[in-house]
């Protein structure tokens, strides 16, 4: 049995679109060697990779929400 699910709505899929470049541009090399190079005794790279990964699923998972029917 298949079900029909509703084409996405444009807006929709800008708002993915714009979260894949939001992706693209917080894991690109330059924006990591400058969150490397900042000082600290552990560095933050490790805490900023989990932070921006855990926005990134979290507003994935936002936008994952079906819209309520009126």
């Amino acid at each position: 049995m298949r079900h029909n699910a509703p084409a996405p709505h444009p807006r929709q899929q800008a708002r993915r679109f714009a979260l894949a470049l939001l992706a693209l541009f917080l894991f690109s090399p330059p924006i990591l060697l400058i969150v490397d190079r900042l000082p600290g005794i552990l560095g933050w790279l490790p805490l900023y990779l989990f932070l921006a990964w855990g926005w990134v699923i979290g507003l994935a998972a936002w936008l994952a929400k079906r819209p309520k029917q009126p």
